[in-house]
């Protein structure tokens, strides 16, 4: 189990992501503060405990800070992984999930009405949409509000298109948020 290094690329890679919910948010006059979790190894590792735990213990500081104040997920692959397994605290008020890499095993946790944008890529090679709709019907029966998307040509690493990538999300987070 390696440490995550701020330099790898699934830490980089929303950096962007981040910037437009933040613009998004000033642009909208929706004040948001945007965090994002770097886990402490790398991997799922066996049953996910440890991404698990860094997510609650990142929630919790949230929490702390913002007494009160809801919280929206957004997750890429094994952090919309991780973001889904947090779904069950009454705190997060939505989710986005960016080419999550949802298991069909894995737990619904999210309460009946939550909402849920899933975006993937047609061209996405490590986590291919198909491999989520067993979990995402599964949510939908235990009554997830999911909205899902699929970007025509965009792959995993969500740079064709970025721009989609980023508008649906922020669009999405700011939603939730009102």
């Amino acid at each position: 189990m390696a440490p995550v290094s701020g330099r790898n690329l699934a830490v980089l890679r929303l950096r962007p992501v981040a910037s437009a919910i933040r613009r998004a948010g000033r642009r909208a006059g929706t004040p948001l503060a945007v965090y994002r979790l770097q886990l402490a190894v790398r991997g799922w590792n066996g049953d996910g405990a440890g991404a698990i735990s860094d997510g609650r213990w990142a929630l919790a500081q949230i929490k702390a800070q913002y007494p009160g104040v809801p919280v929206i997920l957004v997750g890429h692959s094994m952090g919309g992984r991780t973001a889904m397994r947090l779904t069950d605290d009454p705190a997060i008020v939505g989710m986005v999930g960016l080419a999550p890499w949802l298991e069909s095993g894995d737990p619904i946790v999210a309460p009946a009405g939550f909402p849920l944008r899933v975006l993937h890529g047609s061209n996405d090679r490590i986590v291919p949409e198909r491999n989520t709709l067993p979990y995402v019907a599964r949510a939908v029966a235990a009554g997830v509000l999911v909205d899902r998307t699929v970007l025509s040509g965009t792959a995993h690493g969500m740079l064709r298109k970025w721009f989609t990538w980023h508008r649906l999300t922020a669009e999405a987070v700011l939603r939730f948020a009102s």
